[in-house]
């Protein structure tokens, strides 16, 4: 993904990281297929839905 130009902080949010200095870590000794099998295991995101009454 950030070969491909995807801003960092997506990667953070996609792998599941509070911290942005972990991404750049692990995006300077992780095999990008690593990086992507990560990626795909993980669950999308949730944003809370909100009623209005």
């Amino acid at each position: 993904m950030a070969h491909e130009g995807v801003p960092l902080i997506v990667i953070q949010r996609q792998l599941g990281h509070s911290n942005l200095g972990i991404t750049s870590i692990y995006l300077q000794g992780i095999d990008n297929a690593e990086i992507i099998d990560t990626v795909h295991a993980r669950r999308a995101p949730m944003i809370p839905v909100r009623t209005t009454r």
